[in-house]
């Protein structure tokens, strides 16, 4: 690929396959060309009237509150979070249901100047629907019921659902979620790329970013983006790894962190398999987590995604330290140099204590590097998914659980 470079430490990453396993990669082949998911980036028309949708939307505004759940705001927050300053604090997202956080963050908002983005797939997502109906209730006893809604803009499918009917009702304005594009996979649709463009995303950016991606697959040539799916699988099958520890060195990548791991577990924990996803933040969980990593059990495989912090950020003043006995290696450099550093240090420390694990490289973090990211991690949980034979597309564990909440409720 164009940005990212991928090396592997401490595992045998020859491909070597079978007769079964090459079917399996045709299958592979065949269902990421496919994916609606994926494919909707060809489509200029639908990713221009985006734009135009977006930025009419945010006419007149200047904050944005996003209501959804799991892969309803996951991948736009990960979009987001890349970008620093004001444009990033415009948006925030309402995932939980906490009912005294959620009380008082509504209390404090400029309601004329602000924009209510409410998403679901299904329509029926019970914390997405009690969210708009309190929105709801709370502006009508304000008497400001109706600048509320013509604020809104619903993001779901079109069928008959509770979501829809209450939009139809109230004369919001909707947009359609595409029907053949699961929530933990919408980051490309309209799910993430309206609140995305508002927030000052290029979303043509992040498209390329992944058509990049997809040449490789044309071309077959992308056996390097399977090598994670076949070291997971055979080593699960041993019982040698039963965890994959993403560790990204940037708080720009704090949410992808977390969409990976949506994404990772609702699609390859079925049928009694599953490697388990876990997310580490460097340098914060070095302090945390590494004592476990590397004195614990050897029962996981690690993935670092790094960039370049050389010279970046304020400097340390040099007086302050350079007399310090203890400190001094500290003075006159650049926080971004510290954090260079320990990155680095992680990983040779983890190489001499022979640990299985790989090196992602952006040398920037943009909207291209983090289209072929995106990309990557979902070709990546596919192939795993097959070469496991479990399906990538559905959740069928979680739906007891829905089942009972709405026993509890009646």
């Amino acid at each position: 690929m164009k940005n990212i470079i991928v090396k592997y430490h401490n595992v045998d990453v020859k491909i070597v396959l079978t007769k079964k396993d090459i079917e399996i990669v045709d299958n592979i082949q065949n269902e990421i060309l496919k994916m609606p998911a994926l494919n909707i980036t060809y489509n200029d028309e639908f990713l221009n009237q985006a734009i135009i949708n977006a930025n009419y939307f945010s006419k007149n505004k200047n904050h944005f509150m996003i209501f959804g759940t799991g892969g309803s705001n996951l991948g736009s927050k990960a979009l987001i979070n890349i970008l620093q300053g004001m444009e990033k604090n415009r948006i925030s997202f309402y995932d939980n249901i906490d009912p005294i956080g959620f009380k008082y963050s509504i209390e404090k908002i400029d309601l004329k100047k602000t924009g209510f983005i409410i998403i679901s797939k299904s329509g029926e997502t019970p914390e997405t629907l009690s969210q708009f109906a309190s929105l709801i209730q709370f502006f009508d006893q304000e008497n400001q019921l109706e600048i509320f809604l013509k604020n809104c803009l619903i993001i779901t499918e079109n069928k008959t659902s509770s979501l829809r009917e209450i939009s139809n009702q109230y004369k919001c304005t909707i947009l359609d979620h595409e029907v053949d594009i699961g929530g933990r996979f919408s980051v490309f649709s309209n799910v993430g790329m309206i609140p995305a463009i508002i927030a000052g995303i290029d979303a043509k950016k992040i498209h390329n970013g992944v058509k990049d991606v997809l040449i490789k697959v044309k071309e077959g040539s992308f056996d390097e983006h399977l090598k994670l799916a076949i070291l997971l699988t055979s080593n699960m099958n041993t019982n040698q790894i039963k965890n994959s520890v993403l560790m990204t060195y940037s708080d720009a990548l704090f949410y992808f962190g977390k969409w990976y791991m949506q994404l990772w577990a609702e699609s390859v924990g079925k049928d009694g398999k599953g490697i388990t996803p876990m997310h580490a933040v460097g340098t914060t969980d070095q302090h945390s987590q590494l004592q476990l990593y590397l004195g614990g059990p050897k029962d996981k495989f690690f993935s670092f995604i790094t960039t370049n912090h050389s010279k970046l950020g304020l400097k340390i003043h040099e007086k302050t330290l350079k007399s310090l006995k203890n400190s001094s290696y500290l003075a006159g450099k650049f926080m971004g140099d510290l954090m260079q550093a320990e990155q680095q240090a992680t990983m040779d420390t983890f190489n001499q204590n022979g640990l299985a694990f790989r090196e992602i490289n952006l040398p920037k973090i943009d909207e291209f590097s983090l289209g072929q990211l995106m990309t990557l991690s979902m070709l990546e949980t596919v192939a795993t998914c097959y070469f496991l034979g479990v399906n990538p597309f559905d959740q069928p564990a979680v739906e007891l659980g829905k089942i009972l909440t709405k026993k509890y409720l009646s």
